[in-house]
């Protein structure tokens, strides 16, 4: 590991102590509700019996880790509001937009996985590329929170970065396999009480060192010397995020969407809505998660921002660690373990979120589809049997790339450029058909490609001498061509799959959404507040 802004905490054997007693604790909980696992449902869905208080910070848990906090934290402290676009605010778009649209349907559908619906509303072959995305993006999101653990255990302790990401996975392997997402729901509401109660700590204290909160917002500065509340666009060459003109507006819708709408199709997301004890848990479980995720998620903006302003000079590339640098600067001991602690609480319960739903897929769809006639029973085997395969090839992931938030910006972004249209078109629109849903997804897919390598050659200038002079920072330049080419990829997508099905209609009749016991649901509620919902 490079030398870093952080130095090892006084405070290093106590924290892993903590960090020993909080895994044993997990670890505990998973035996303790494999008592209510007998098929899988019980393990995927929780017998459908999640409440409102459980469900409310395990929606929030699946994107509040530390990875995204970190990252946050950073962004803010090199963009200001710009940065901060994708995140916190896109994901929580993404949760409302979950509770006002999607939620009340799909949990009156039960289904167990959102597979399920693509195999009804359009066919087996749909389904499948949605599975083999989803398997993708949550072995990203798996393995970048895996490396998140180990860098912030590494960094706070001294302790081997790849001990402790072992460590971690044989922890998530037993929780999830043993308790499922009973055990994990509520792993999710122990994270959820530790991130606040640290961050609460923390952001007092931070303000405290910039001169309280009042004169922090007159005077907040970011390493980008741009407006620091500013969320739009500007004029000139400043643009977005430096990018003026027709890019800037590119990337900025990108920003917004790519983790709203991107995410809308989510597995890991949509879980809790099929989870829930009934469709008004559902939809206010999401709604409320949406508001208190925008809450939590700013502060560690705000710190970041505040960081910069107090005077730090982290180096660009080491920007995510300002959030655990502030930890180990102005917290008193005892503060300082807590939050460390709630950082890696919170890598734990994501990683257990994405290890369960990747299983979830292999088991409930692909094995099923390869074994039409398997019992609740075979599948719960075969979904114990894949979370230690698939938990122990995202560690491989982790510590051969070594990387934090990098590893996670797919996730959302492949999901618009290749799904996403076929997912809400499927809900709101009779005439998709499976032809055109599939014609969807390959041209978003090529295009995205297309459009990715079209622009990488612009960002790159645009990111030159960021780390070394005459050499563009090459990390920034793959993001931005990335999101830039997504809003046009989807823009296809979507598209194809309107012109493809309006063309197909005659032998490719579209199917109406149907629930996991077979009935049509066209003339049923798709909202909450429907007329008889």
């Amino acid at each position: 590991m490079e030398d870093s802004i952080l130095n090892v905490f006084s405070t290093a054997n106590w924290i892993l102590l903590f960090l020993g007693i909080y895994m044993a604790i997990i670890i505990f909980m998973g035996f303790f509700y494999s008592r209510r696992i007998h098929d899988a449902e019980d393990l995927c869905v929780a017998g459908r019996q999640l409440t409102f208080m459980y469900m409310v910070p395990s929606i929030i848990a699946t994107w509040i880790c530390a990875g995204a906090m970190m990252g946050a934290a950073g962004y803010g402290y090199l963009f200001g509001m710009q940065g901060v676009i994708f995140d916190p605010w896109a994901p929580a778009l993404c949760m409302i937009l979950i509770g006002l649209f999607f939620a009340y349907r799909m949990r009156k559908a039960r289904y167990t996985t959102i597979t399920d619906f693509f195999d009804a509303r359009y066919n087996k072959t749909v389904g499948f590329c949605y599975t083999i995305i989803q398997i993708l993006s949550a072995l990203a999101w798996l393995g970048g929170q895996l490396v998140a653990l180990g860098i912030i255990v590494y960094l706070t302790t001294g302790f081997s970065m790849q001990t402790a990401v072992i460590v971690a996975t044989v922890a998530i392997i037993i929780v999830t396999s043993a308790g499922g997402l009973w055990a994990l729901s509520r792993v999710d509401a122990i994270g959820f009480v530790l991130i606040i109660a640290g961050l609460v700590v923390m952001f007092p204290v931070v303000m405290g060192e910039v001169g309280g909160f009042a004169n922090f917002v007159s005077i907040a500065e970011n390493w980008a010397e741009l407006p620091t509340w500013s969320m739009f666009p500007l004029g000139g060459e400043e643009g977005y995020l430096w990018y003026p003109g027709f890019l800037g507006i590119l990337l900025y819708i990108s920003a917004w969407s790519a983790l709203s709408l991107g995410d809308v199709p989510s597995q890991v997301l949509m879980q809790r809505a099929l989870a829930a004890k009934d469709e008004k848990t559902a939809v206010r479980g999401f709604l409320t998660s949406g508001v208190l995720y925008l809450v939590i998620g700013m502060i560690p903006v705000m710190i970041g921002i505040a960081v910069f302003t107090y005077g730090l000079d982290a180096p660009v590339d080491q920007a995510e660690y300002v959030l655990p640098w502030a930890a180990y600067s102005f917290l008193p001991a005892w503060a300082g373990i807590l939050f460390i602690v709630s950082l890696a609480a919170a890598i734990v319960s994501t990683s257990g979120d994405n290890a369960l739903i990747i299983s979830t897929l292999i088991g409930n769809n692909i094995y099923k589809n390869i074994r039409p006639q398997a019992t609740s029973e075979d599948i719960l085997k075969v979904i114990r049997i894949a979370i230690p395969i698939v938990t122990l090839f995202a560690m491989a992931i982790a510590l051969y790339f070594e990387t934090v938030y990098k590893l996670i910006v797919l996730s959302g972004g492949i999901q618009l450029a290749t799904i996403f249209a076929a997912y809400a078109f499927g809900y709101f629109w009779k005439k998709a058909n499976a032809t055109g849903a599939l014609a969807s997804f390959f041209a978003g897919l090529v295009f995205w490609v297309g459009f990715y390598l079209y622009f990488l050659p612009t960002t790159m200038d645009y990111n030159l001498d960021v780390l070394v002079e005459g050499e563009a920072y090459m990390t920034w330049a793959v993001d931005d061509a990335i999101f830039i080419a997504l809003v046009p990829a989807a823009v296809i997508s979507i598209l194809t799959l309107v012109v493809v099905s309006l063309l197909t209609q005659d032998r490719d009749p579209a199917r109406q959404m149907l629930n996991k016991a077979g009935e049509d649901m066209s003339n049923m509620p798709c909202y909450f507040w429907s007329r008889g919902a």
